[in-house]
């Protein structure tokens, strides 16, 4: 463990603490099922006449013994959220598998789980907010809004929340100015753990540290691996071919980092 790194939660996660995350999820995601289809904005209806379509003003939504009465707008802002929170708890599910099957979740992660549906219902607004700003017409009514393709934008929003942020801070950093550093911005990259301790070639390796956000590759003595799934605190790589047993190097603009340990290349065929 590093010298500055917290040991809140730094503990593996225990079975009552997945059975508890994997059934709040999967609760969440029921009940966020079931908000979409009773909130699903009314289409066009045809008159008794048959002469012309219209679309109701207002629907009486039942969600969960409550039944408010709803204009289609703000239909279309709770199917959105909705959506953005179950691309998120997809997302998580798919991690939370990942994690307990790889016997690798610890506790500190748990947190996580309890608030990535949450970013994604609200970056599922954002990005509804930005489409209906800059894709319709300002004298455009909730009528003309797709309820299915908005519905998949945030869906897909809530599922890729990360690499969404990441491209919304891209576009507008290109917009605005830069802020100024703080006194805790720009640190440079440490590694803390590497797990496991050693593997073939092919074989996932987790590196865990601090400032890792932009991190590039990943150097097993003269052989260089890419990243994928990196966070500022976390990133996955593979062993790759030529590697050989020693430190792992993580490469990031702001610098390089070197594992505390070695990491030790079994000799032999991948499964």
């Amino acid at each position: 463990m590093g010298e500055n790194e917290s040991t809140v939660g730094n503990r593996y996660a225990g079975i009552r603490d997945i059975v508890l995350v994997a059934g709040f999820l999967v609760l969440l995601a029921a009940a966020l099922v079931i908000v979409l289809v009773q909130a699903w904005p009314p289409g066009p209806r045809v008159s008794a006449d048959g002469r012309y379509a219209f679309t109701p003003d207002t629907v009486t939504v039942r969600l969960f013994g409550w039944s408010p009465r709803l204009s289609r707008e703000a239909c279309l802002f709770i199917v959105v959220m909705a959506a953005g929170a179950l691309g998120a708890v997809v997302h998580a599910l798919r991690s939370l598998y990942w994690y307990v099957g790889n016997r690798t979740l610890r506790r500190s992660w748990l947190m996580m789980y309890g608030f990535l549906p949450l970013v994604g219902a609200l970056l599922g607004l954002i990005v509804y907010l930005v489409l209906r700003g800059g894709l319709t017409s300002p004298t455009g009514g909730s009528s003309d809004v797709n309820p299915y393709g908005v519905t998949a934008i945030a869906a897909l929003v809530g599922l890729f929340s990360r690499e969404t942020a990441e491209k919304l801070s891209a576009v507008f950093a290109t917009l605005l100015a830069h802020p100024r550093a703080g006194r805790d911005q720009a640190l440079p990259p440490q590694v803390h753990s590497v797990e496991p301790a050693s593997g073939r070639v092919g074989s996932l390796v987790v590196i865990r540290g601090i400032g890792l956000g932009s991190a590039s590759t990943v150097r097993f003595g003269q052989a260089d691996a890419p990243v994928t799934d990196v966070s500022d605190t976390r990133l996955q790589t593979t062993v790759p071919p030529g590697a050989v047993t020693g430190r792992l190097t993580v490469t990031t603009p702001s610098g390089s980092a070197t594992s505390a340990t070695e990491f030790t290349v079994d000799r032999g065929e991948g499964r």
